[in-house]
């Protein structure tokens, strides 16, 4: 998923034209890979913190 350039909102990034708009996406595929690669980052960036917090909430429960 990433930010239409032309109308700023969500789309796939697997598919050649804007699902909202309907305007061609021209990046190249070094683009694209960058974008994935970020897109990948933040997912397991959010799933390190929530298994963090889950671990930490099962250390407190133990305790009580």
């Amino acid at each position: 998923m990433f930010r239409c350039a032309h109308c700023s909102k969500v789309t796939d990034l697997q598919w050649r034209n804007c699902a909202h708009c309907g305007k061609v996406i021209d990046y190249t595929v070094a683009e694209k890979f960058d974008m994935l690669a970020e897109s990948v980052e933040a997912a397991l960036k959010k799933e390190l913190q929530n298994r963090k917090k889950n671990k930490i909430m099962q250390l407190f429960s133990k305790r009580g």
